[in-house]
């Protein structure tokens, strides 16, 4: 068994010591930190920021979690964190999105502020580097491990939601925590490692509802890849010192316990008689009988154990089943598509990194049949499962929602860049001695290119495959999260425009004066108008948060003259139906 492991591992040429390989490792962490944070001062909060940062605020400064329970706690009192230590304090208000302005907007310190709560999503990013570089190197060694924490550091994608106070970051951390704890229990079954998934379990829950269908799903895949993977000599799933029932049970208690802590262990009621009468139930089980007085008994139960973690489940489930207004290659669906990750992942992930995805995928599939050794394509059977459970999924405004693949591709990546390398330097054409080094060189020099180009717009980055007109493929939080509203208030002010139309798709107050507009009116649907006009390409192409799709079709006839950031089209239209499209000299 050892022995197999032992030539599963893959360095990359030369003789990297334990040191240089942490110097390289804190050097990548460090440089995407750096880079993350530089983001910062350039992008206004996108969409979901200040209900994120409201909610974790009521948690650390009432202990109570009744804003929205839709999301669990873990990242919300993360970005709420720095806020919170630096005095900012909720308003009174009862809705949170404007409890979450009136914070960031504190003092007149938006920027600040606005940084704090960002911060909050660092320690998630360099969680999940480090369990991207320990997965590969103790499975695969340093060389897989490097080029796995290159690629995963300098990813774009990852890059964007690290820089952002939302929850994406953290059951990407989470998640992958969570899943390398189901591959140890699976591989050697002890009390302890069951102890040690039920934490990751928990806090993997307390990151994203989604983490509920991603491990299950990853889980289930990975015990069936065990068994028709496994080698008849390895040691069984059952032993004397460990019974499945019993590890199993230990998993559960630690993340339930794990959970209730994150809820602040509190204890309370899913619904109360004055809510009466409850319709669901009534629904289910009728408006009498036994039955019915028992569901209602048990609903309005005053000791259930963190209550809002199951309003919040039945949340999530109802908005799934209601699905979400998505765009995808210029169509708009409300229950989405079933190739929308695919496509998503494909335009989102640079194209050396795909190659390597490819090469690795062969490799280890290779070494899984040849060798049988199940832990060899634990990362390509995850991956696998995460994203075939995903792409029935109602809501479609993201690859965001499978973020949490990006390490297990990054994993695979690694590994394909080291074995073709190597393989290549067996090869026995002299010719063909340095192909690896011709290969997989350029392909990462390709990858850093592009992640450097992308910088600052991470968010709105798309590959080559998207070509001019990305808009054509996604928009929503792969391209307009509401997030360049300082961009075009500095394009207002150098042009020296004085009265502005906008339709703008993001969650800032705009009538507060703090962002730097000059006076302005709310362009409305389906009433065309002329001057100065700055709107969002989600508003254009897609309507959204109530507007119908076609509310500014109008203006898809005309090109604009600037855009700010990627994400907002500023145009100026002549009072003079014949005149033409161009500003006034000022």
């Amino acid at each position: 068994m050892h022995e197999r492991r032992k030539r599963l591992t893959m360095p990359i040429p030369g003789n990297w010591h334990g040191t240089f390989v942490g110097v390289v490792l804190l050097l990548l962490a460090g440089i995407g930190v750096a880079r993350i944070i530089s983001t910062y001062q350039v992008f206004s909060q996108t969409t979901d920021e200040p209900a994120h940062l409201a909610t974790g605020m009521e948690w650390l400064e009432q202990g109570t979690y009744t804003f929205e329970t839709l999301h669990p706690p873990l990242a919300r009192v993360a970005v709420a964190l720095g806020p919170y230590l630096s005095g900012l304090r909720l308003a009174g208000h009862e809705d949170m999105w404007q409890e979450g302005n009136g914070i960031l907007l504190a003092h007149g310190r938006y920027l600040h502020n606005l940084t704090l709560a960002r911060l909050g999503t660092l320690p998630f990013f360099l969680v999940a580097t480090l369990l991207v570089w320990y997965w590969a190197r103790v499975r695969y060694g340093n060389g897989p491990a490097l080029v796995a924490t290159l690629l995963f550091t300098t990813s774009p994608v990852v890059l964007a939601h690290a820089g952002l106070a939302t929850t994406d970051m953290a059951i990407t951390a989470g998640f992958t925590g969570a899943l390398i704890s189901c591959i140890n229990l699976l591989e050697r079954p002890t009390y302890l490692r069951s102890a040690i998934l039920g934490i990751a379990l928990g806090l993997a829950t307390l990151s994203k509802f989604s983490a509920l269908v991603f491990l299950p799903a990853c889980g289930l895949a990975l015990l069936v890849w065990r068994f028709l993977g496994r080698d008849k000599k390895e040691e069984p799933l059952v032993t004397d010192r460990f019974q499945w029932r019993g590890g199993l049970a230990l998993a559960a208690l630690g993340m339930c316990l794990v959970v209730w802590a994150g809820y602040r262990f509190s204890v309370g009621s899913l619904t109360s008689a004055a809510e009466r009468p409850h319709v669901k139930l009534d629904r289910l089980l009728g408006s009498s009988g036994t039955l019915h007085k028992a569901a209602y008994a048990a609903a309005e139960f005053p000791g259930v154990p963190a209550p809002a973690f199951f309003l919040g489940l039945d949340r999530a489930r109802k908005k799934e089943a209601r699905g979400h207004t998505g765009y995808l290659l210029g169509q708009i669906r409300e229950r989405g598509w079933w190739y929308f990750f695919p496509v998503a992942l494909a335009v989102k992930t640079t194209l050396p990194f795909l190659v390597l995805i490819g090469m690795g995928i062969f490799y280890l599939g290779k070494s899984a049949w040849l060798e049988r050794d199940w832990i060899a394509a634990a990362p390509m059977v995850a991956a696998l499962a995460l994203l075939l459970v995903c792409m029935p999924s109602h809501i479609n405004i993201g690859v965001r929602h499978i973020l949490p693949i990006v390490p297990l591709l990054a994993i695979i990546a690694g590994v394909g860049a080291c074995r073709f390398w190597n393989s290549a330097r067996l090869w026995s054409s002299p010719k063909l001695k340095y192909a690896g080094l011709a290969v997989i060189l350029p392909l990462l020099a390709w990858h850093l290119t592009s992640s450097i180009r992308a910088h600052p717009d991470y968010l709105a980055y798309f590959n080559e495959l998207a070509g001019q007109h990305p808009e054509r493929v996604l928009i929503d939080s792969d391209l307009d999260w509401g997030q360049d509203l300082l961009r075009l208030s500095a394009i207002l002010k150098a042009k020296r425009v004085e009265e502005l139309s906008i339709a703008y798709a993001g969650s800032a107050e705009l009538d507060l004066g703090q962002f730097g507009l000059p006076p302005f009116r709310i362009l409305l649907p389906h009433q065309p108008t002329a001057g100065w006009i700055a709107i969002s390409l989600l508003r254009l192409k897609a309507g959204g948060l109530g507007f119908p799709t076609d509310s500014f079709s109008w203006l898809r006839a005309y090109k604009p003259l600037y855009v700010a950031g990627r994400s907002i089209w500023l145009f100026y239209l002549p009072d003079s139906p014949h005149g033409e499209a161009e500003p006034p000299v000022s």
